[in-house]
């Protein structure tokens, strides 16, 4: 791999990653051949292909894991929904988790194209791995029939093309439920939040309601016992005698609620008390219905934090798999690129060239298959996840 080094700094690569590509590009314009030469081994190298490889388990894993997390968000979901919160308008809060539902069903969709994308890649590569490279590398076989195979090879780069434009659908694909997740989260913390906060004023001040009208109907009582008419008691002048014959100053008043009051005016005092108790009676049933809601929210609130952390996860991981297509897509264009040239070279009849390509084109193939293979052997287990209920 010496032919490679190149006078990098390495924190400028890193702030500018197109330095690096840039220096190869020059070292292989300077000496292709040597380039040629140490790209073919990397790729063929063993640890090259378990690069391969793990890259290809984390995107299964990956797999697995949006699929877990998106049905345990859903449970929660659902939970919440069913509570009808309300937000700090007053209205009860949306429900959350059929939105919730159609990322989880966008993504569905996108496994059954991956599905669809790595089998029709395998093929490919099968057919050009056992049919075509072994006669492009053999050296007794015919220039003519090599061109004709390499005609034939090149030609299927069409269909590599549409491999490389369904990649960029779906990792479109993968970004926009990341990004749909990740303000699906802020929302929903946003909202809970509010709910939360409404929740807390909402008793205090139900609270205080329940105390002044507890206050209001203390007073009414009292003075409904002053007059003598709390237990409707019907009182005609006679009755401002107390025992003694004096004229008692209760007495007095006691006399005057029935004379000067009257039925009707009593009737609609005793009215007034027990509006009063009934306005008492339904904010204490509100007080109830706020506490309980309030003791759901509290018990559903680590929940709500475990699944605002898959949200995360979700997002995180999407970007793993997209990762992974992206590197199959970049063995698809390298593979371009290399038959490509390989073609070239034939035309112009430059063996070494065209030797060197067909070289890379089969390490990169082998590389894709590494990938392509693991996801085959992994999917079923990757894509099986827990049913989120309806």
């Amino acid at each position: 791999m010496s032919v490679l080094t190149v006078p990098l700094n390495m924190d400028d690569v890193i702030a500018d990653p197109t330095l690096l590509q840039n220096a190869i590009d020059q070292k292989a314009k300077d000496d292709p051949a040597a380039v040629a030469q140490a790209l073919s081994a990397y790729m063929k190298d063993d640890a090259t292909r378990q690069h391969m490889i793990d890259e290809a388990n984390e995107g299964l894993q990956a797999i697995h894991d949006i699929q877990v997390a998106f049905g345990s968000v859903y449970g929660l979901l659902a939970q919440v929904d069913a509570q009808n919160f309300t937000g700090s308008d007053g209205k009860v809060i949306q429900k959350f988790a059929p939105l919730w539902r159609t990322y989880s069903d966008a993504f569905t969709t996108s496994l059954s194209q991956t599905e669809t994308l790595a089998a029709k890649g395998k093929a490919a590569i099968d057919t050009f791995v056992k049919t075509i490279i072994p006669i492009l590398q053999n050296t007794s076989t015919s220039v003519d029939y090599k061109k004709t195979r390499l005609t034939f090879f090149v030609n299927t780069m069409d269909q590599n093309d549409q491999n490389v434009k369904d990649i960029d659908a779906l990792i479109l694909v993968f970004d926009g439920i990341s990004k749909d997740v990740t303000s699906f989260k802020a929302t929903f913390e946003e909202t809970m939040t509010q709910v939360g906060n409404t929740l807390t004023s909402d008793i205090q001040r139900a609270n205080e309601d329940i105390a002044l009208l507890q206050e209001k109907l203390e007073a009414q009582l009292e003075t409904a016992k002053k007059l003598g008419i709390a237990a409707g008691v019907s009182i005609g002048v006679g009755g401002v005698m107390v025992a003694t014959g004096v004229l008692a100053p209760v007495g007095m008043l006691l006399g005057l609620a029935g004379i000067i009051m009257g039925a009707v005016a009593i009737d609609a005092y005793f009215n007034k008390v027990a509006a009063i108790k009934t306005d008492l009676a339904n904010k204490k049933d509100e007080l109830v219905k706020l506490q309980g809601q309030q003791n759901a929210y509290n018990k559903l609130s680590p929940d709500i934090k475990i699944a605002c952390a898959n949200m995360v996860t979700i997002s995180t991981k999407l970007g793993v798999l997209a990762g992974v297509f992206k590197t199959v897509k970049a063995d698809i264009v390298e593979q371009n690129q290399h038959l490509s040239t390989a073609s070239g070279a034939d035309d112009l009849d430059i063996a070494d060239v065209r030797d060197q390509e067909i070289e890379l084109a089969a390490a990169s193939y082998a590389n894709l298959a590494q990938i392509l293979q693991t996801f085959a052997d992994g999917w079923t287990t990757a894509t099986t996840a827990p049913t989120a209920s309806t």
